[in-house]
């Protein structure tokens, strides 16, 4: 038997891990199965025993009936009473019972006392018999027949074979059915010391990780069995674990360096006009221009909360199937009038009729902040190309414009929170609109992916099929 008792502490929350033999699943299956097998034997035990007691009887009374031909056959020579009495000498007392009656119930030869007063067969207990060795025999099968002379005559034998067949029966499966058990309980217990090894070996693993090694990677067998299986989905655990930790790693960091600025642009205003003498509609304005940039972060942080949401994956449970197809006609209603005022040629080719099941509100987000991005980013005359076609494993829709586009190198990183290019930094905004794509795509199961379109660049979305 292997225990292990191993505390850790995390997070201000102490973890204990026990693995004890006996109190594992697989322990206790095998347990189950050993009372199972049990009763199974029991069930074919006395089935057994009740086939072969029938057919021993059987053959007891076949004997038997073998026996009485003899004798009437004697009776036929005269020689029955002799054959009688040599018969009654060799078993006094059983397993073979003879008995010769006159007329009238007289004994004249045999070892039985009892005297049956019908013909046929008759099954009485054993305490009919002469003598005491009985063995383990409790009854006697008798056939009693009248002769032509009037005479009765019986044979019998009693059921110590029938009994003593069920005893051996009995012990042979009582042997087999103890040595099945201590089987099934010893490979129970080294299956649930192999089970146990193999789940404190995952367990170390992961005290590991969550004291600290997070780059650790959880190995299998290489067998492909269950443990494998569960090696893997705890990397990706571990590896979402690590995402989201970065993530907010990286929010920290980007929230106390991008909006450390816009506050301190407040601050220094607010201060110049309380050391300076200004006017009150100087004031007013210095106001105003405070509470707008009090708005953008605001907004900044309304989306950080939006895009944590979507991370958090409670919008999941407002999934619901709904046109795709008409959601991007939309997308396309509401920007190809402000294309036109920017100079830009938006076209779009959308294959109709095709659906898909998630939040019809986030993905409109999603691929509203996709448009925005295009009209913002490029140059007046670009071109803008919307479309959505099906394939036999997903949905594509994709994005394509004619700007200067995103380098290959930055094209991950842009899908981070609050990372904006050199060349975007003089437009509104504050680095969140890719974040929030990703986020949504993520929680679709939406694969994004941003490529060159020579020029500019290609969004692609790939839409997993109803």
């Amino acid at each position: 038997m292997r225990s292990c008792c191993t505390p850790y502490a995390a997070s201000g929350i102490v973890y204990v891990l026990r693995g004890n033999l006996f109190s594992t699943a697989a322990f206790r299956m095998a347990v189950l199965q050993a009372l199972l097998f049990a009763a199974l034997i029991a069930a074919l035990l006395g089935i057994a025993w009740w086939s072969v007691g029938v057919y021993a009887e059987r053959q007891l009374r076949a004997e038997v009936k073998t026996e009485m031909v003899s004798l009437q056959q004697a009776a036929t020579d005269g020689t029955l009473d002799m054959q009688i009495r040599q018969r009654a000498a060799v078993s006094p007392v059983g397993p073979d019972y003879y008995l010769l009656t006159d007329a009238s119930g007289q004994r004249i030869a045999g070892n039985l006392s009892y005297h049956p007063r019908t013909p046929g067969w008759h099954t009485v207990p054993l305490s009919g018999a002469q003598g005491e060795d009985g063995g383990d025999a409790d009854q006697m099968h008798l056939y009693a027949i009248r002769l032509a002379d009037g005479r009765w005559l019986v044979v019998g034998s009693d059921n110590r074979s029938v009994v003593e067949l069920g005893e051996v029966l009995s012990e042979r499966f009582i042997d087999v059915g103890v040595v099945a058990i201590l089987l099934v309980l010893l490979i129970g217990g080294m299956t649930s010391w192999f089970y146990l090894r193999r789940v404190d070996a995952l367990g170390e693993l992961a005290e590991r990780v969550l004291e600290g090694e997070q780059t650790l990677v959880i190995t299998g067998s290489g067998r492909g069995d269950e443990f494998d299986r569960l090696a893997a989905r705890l990397n990706h655990m571990l590896q979402r674990m690590r995402v989201l930790m970065e993530g907010m790693r990286q929010v920290s960091n980007d929230i106390a360096h991008d909006l450390r600025t816009p506050l301190t642009h407040i601050r220094q205003r607010l201060e110049a006009d309380l050391e300076r003498n200004v006017s009150e509609n100087q004031l007013r304005e210095s106001a105003e221009q405070t509470l707008l940039d009090i708005d953008d972060l605001l907004a900044t942080f309304r989306a950080l909360l939006r895009i944590a949401s979507v991370e958090s994956r409670q919008r999941q449970a407002g999934f619901e199937e709904f046109d795709l197809s008409a959601m991007f006609d939309t997308i396309v209603e509401t920007y190809l009038p402000v294309a036109e005022d920017h100079g830009q040629h938006f076209a779009a080719q959308i294959h109709p009729g095709q659906r898909l099941r998630g939040d019809r509100a986030l993905l409109t987000q999603m691929l509203a902040n996709l448009i925005e991005n295009a009209l913002h980013h490029t140059p007046s005359g670009s071109r803008i190309d919307l479309t959505l076609q099906a394939t036999p494993d997903a949905l594509i829709g994709r994005i394509a414009d004619t700007g200067p586009g995103i380098p290959a190198e930055a094209r991950e990183r842009v899908l981070r929170r609050f990372v904006r290019l050199d060349s975007s930094r003089s437009t509104p905004g504050c680095g969140l609109g890719l974040s929030l794509v990703a986020a949504v795509a993520d929680l679709h199961g939406i694969r994004l992916k941003l490529d060159d379109a020579q020029p500019g660049l290609l969004i692609e979305l790939a839409f997993p099929k109803s």
